[in-house]
């Protein structure tokens, strides 16, 4: 019964649906728009307001990350880990990626609309990986951190790792990056303006050069 309420979408508005005090997202969208956005890039987004809060986030992957954040210890990892990310981009208000504590990339992008910054858009979940290791070993380090963390479902945990998704570390975190950035511009005209999914999905395929590569 637990898992399918964690698999549920978890929507966590600001009130009126706003992320600042200017500029409102379509009342009921976000959520909606978020999910799609998931599905497209194969990462789990949140959605931060530019004052840090929550906006709106989705478990809709339901992979290693979640099972981490059900741990206590895990889950004041990831908040310390998530609110220095916050901090650097709002101050800055440039993209950010680093590496979690358990060695996932976590992309974190400035959202902005017609000159004002909206908030941030985070992925997370994407494992770093080179050609000269094979994927057992990061598995097998990620096994680790559940145990450090105290991790009681380890083979739920385990199964959970189809869901990860890689990049080459070399060659693909700073285009990852610009993939994600340019979609992020779009997502949140999309988002602003009401206008429906195809509309996004036509302009990005138009706009993105990357578009379908990752």
């Amino acid at each position: 019964m637990a898992e399918k309420k964690d698999k549920k979408l978890i929507q966590e508005e600001l009130p009126e649906n706003t992320v600042n005090s200017k500029v409102k997202f379509s009342a009921g969208r976000v959520a909606e728009l978020l999910r799609k956005m998931e599905k497209l890039l194969g990462i789990p987004l949140s959605l931060r307001s530019s004052t840090g809060e929550v906006v709106c986030k989705t478990d809709y992957f339901y992979g290693p990350c979640s099972f981490i954040r059900g741990t206590e210890a895990g889950c004041t990892r990831c908040r310390k880990v998530y609110k220095n990310i916050e901090t650097r981009v709002l101050r800055r208000k440039v993209s950010y990626v680093c590496l979690c504590y358990c060695g996932f990339l976590i992309f974190a992008v400035p959202l902005e609309f017609r000159g004002e910054m909206l908030g941030i858009l985070i992925g997370s979940q994407i494992l770093p990986v080179s050609e000269d290791k094979d994927i057992s070993e990061y598995y097998n380090n990620l096994k680790n951190k559940a145990k450090e963390l105290g991790l009681i479902k380890t083979d739920e945990y385990e199964k959970s790792f189809n869901k990860i998704k890689t990049l080459d570390a070399n060659k693909q975190r700073t285009q990852f990056l610009s993939y994600i950035e340019e979609i992020a511009k779009h997502f949140v005209e999309i988002a602003v303006a009401e206008k429906p999914w195809n509309v996004l999905l036509k302009e990005i395929k138009t706009k993105v050069p990357d578009f379908g590569k990752f």
